[in-house]
């Protein structure tokens, strides 16, 4: 990663950055490059100006002469300020947002496509963490990197035409102009160079701040809050991290003032020197009076953009470097195909599907959450997971899915790898209800069809709202399938009960209708008699599929082919139900326990 990062120079950041602004906003570019000319044009007329003036009044010049030339003058300053107000507007109300809303999508776009392990790996969340400072508003200065650009260039245009000017004068004054501002840089590189040594431990502080502050505005964490007085802690918390927030960013102020300071210094005694050395030359007369006042406020105004050089120098580079943080997560690359793969099996028909050997342990860690895992599901069989939390029941299933690649071992479907099909193709050949379920800001038609108004099937939205039990509760909305969800966006939204969103989310893999069906807890939220109804519709709900049934619940493996028990990271037991409470094994001793709480018999636990 880090080398990575290394790899993006400064030129290659300036042309990242024009390539985004030119695909979001052509004209801004424009804007910038014409208000680029006209930023140098019109101080160096400015101070032109007085020059004429005395010049033309010296030389005893023509009432004529004098009102075309400085009347000239005049006019072009007048359209010339007309021209950069209207630039500088349109570069002001836009650049900044048009920036952060860029970067954004595309870091957003960037957390929805890559790898889902990805999302897992500590590693990438401190990337993540890095890339979303740059995101955070329209002010930062990744998001203003190229108006940072056009400023330098402005200061860059106008140091060599006024330096000229003074050149032509005398090279002294470049001189002690000069060395002032390279001691004014080295004091700014040193404070760059601490900001950026404290920006990861900024990161991590601004996460505990984020953190605290969507948790007091999370609805779903509210009960808790109040119930268990949480609000107590989320505000130490909040106040612990905003000090160790204030004390690191207070250490680059500091550095920062102290470089204020030194260059507040160094202007007076710069500039100071510079006055005193053209008067000495207007006494000797060695400077005509015109070109005394054009000299002058030409070292006033040079001064301006060598401060300028130094400070959009240092702002360019810390932005820099702050892109390349940007550019080190989004250009991260995925392990899964996103190309061309190989030929995917019929969806009409459930594939067989077999691990071998497989065994995976997640970043981080050093205890394998699966290891030695062989299973073969046939084609239409009806797989159940059962086992103690934390036996590694969801880990199979997301293996199963290709959201995680196994660490030891291979996956097949059909006989083929499957790191080996395209990954949204393999995606496209399983439907699943996860056990944290999120819904959609929109209809519920559109959350279970996945898909836009105009392109989901309502006859088949509403047959699979009947079949996972939800169809009484749409039909008494007044709006029907076209009522929305999530109130946080839409006002007329209504909410849905924890059961109410297992039923949605099993009618939406019902409506994918994918030949490969997994589900993960899809019973927890629901009341028994709820519960009784999707056991006894199991069978209907996942015929001619490959189904893959996670549950606590030992009963409901009655309505499976095989259950397979898992303990100690493997697959400890398997067989039918009836099968493995007649060996007597822990899922016996399991099931035991749970059936004891609906019936007056008293369980013995063995212990090993």
């Amino acid at each position: 990663m880090e080398k990575s990062k290394a790899s993006f120079l400064l030129p290659s950041n300036i042309a990242y950055s024009f390539r985004l602004y030119w695909a979001e906003r052509k004209s801004l570019i424009i804007f910038a490059f014409i208000g680029l000319f006209l930023r140098v044009a019109l101080p160096f007329a400015g101070i032109l100006m007085p020059k004429l003036v005395i010049d033309e009044l010296t030389n005893q010049a023509s009432a004529s002469h004098f009102l075309s030339t400085v009347g000239g003058l005049a006019a072009l300053m007048v359209i010339l300020s007309f021209l950069k107000n209207y630039t500088d507007t349109k570069i002001d109300e836009n650049f900044g947002n048009v920036g952060s809303v860029a970067y954004a999508l595309r870091s957003g776009e960037k957390i929805v496509c890559m790898d889902y392990e990805l999302l897992e790996d500590p590693e990438v969340k401190k990337l993540q963490d890095k890339a979303d400072t740059v995101t955070q508003s329209n002010h930062t200065l990744v998001c203003n990197l190229l108006r940072i650009v056009t400023d330098l260039m402005v200061n860059l245009f106008g140091f060599l035409l006024y330096g000229s000017l003074i050149l032509l004068i005398h090279p002294l004054i470049i001189f002690l102009l000069a060395v002032s501002a390279a001691i004014n840089w080295l004091m700014l590189s040193r404070s760059r160079k601490v900001e950026k040594m404290t920006r990861e431990d900024r990161s991590k502080v601004d996460q505990k701040l984020r953190y605290v502050y969507t948790s007091l505005c999370n609805r779903k964490m509210a009960k808790d809050i109040r119930m268990y007085s949480m609000l107590g802690w989320l505000k130490n918390l909040f106040s612990t991290s905003l000090k160790d927030k204030e004390e690191r960013e207070g250490k680059v102020a500091d550095h920062k003032m102290l470089s204020g300071l030194t260059d507040g210094l160094l202007i007076f005694v710069r500039d100071g020197a510079a006055y005193a050395f053209l008067v000495y030359l207007l006494i000797q007369n060695k400077l005509t009076l015109g070109d005394f006042v054009l000299i002058f406020a030409a070292i006033g105004t040079f001064s301006g953009w060598v401060s300028g050089i130094i400070l959009q120098s240092s702002d360019l580079l810390r932005a820099s470097s702050e892109l390349s943080d940007y550019r080190t997560f989004i250009d991260l690359p995925d392990k899964s195909n996103t190309g061309p793969g190989a030929p995917m099996p019929p969806k009409d028909k459930a594939p067989d599907i077999t691990l071998s050997h497989v065994g995976y342990t997640y970043p981080g860690s050093d205890t394998p959450a699966l290891e030695e895992i062989n299973l073969h599901i046939k084609s239409g069989e009806r797989i159940a997971l059962v086992g103690a939390n934390g036996a590694g029941k969801t880990t199979l299933v997301k293996l199963v899915c290709g959201l995680y690649r196994p660490k030891t071992g291979n996956i097949t479907l059909g006989g083929t790898d499957i790191s080996a099909f395209n990954r949204d193709d393999y995606f496209s050949l399983l439907s699943a209800v996860f056990q944290d379920i999120h819904l959609l800001a929109a209809s519920i038609a559109e959350n279970v069809s996945q898909q836009t108004p105009e392109m989901t099937d309502r006859d088949k939205a509403l047959h699979c709202l009947k079949l996972s039990g939800l169809y009484e509760k749409i039909s008494s909305l007044p709006d029907g399938i076209d009522t929305l969800l999530v109130r946080e966006v839409n006002e007329n939204a209504i909410e849905l009960s924890g059961g109410e969103k297992q039923k949605l989310a099993l009618a939406r893999a019902l409506y994918k209708n994918a030949p490969v069906i997994i589900l993960d807890e899809p019973t927890a939220a629901l009341d028994p008699i709820a519960e009784n109804e999707v056991y006894r519709k199991y069978a209907d709900l996942t015929k001619g599929k490959t189904s893959i049934y996670i549950s606590h619940r030992l009963a409901s493996t009655r309505f499976c082919d095989r259950v397979l028990f898992l303990s100690d990271h493997k697959i400890t037991e398997e067989g039918t139900h009836e099968e493995l409470i007649h060996r007597g094994g822990k899922y016996a001793e399991m099931y035991e326990i749970q059936a004891s709480y609906y019936s007056d018999r008293e369980v013995v636990i063995k212990h090993e």
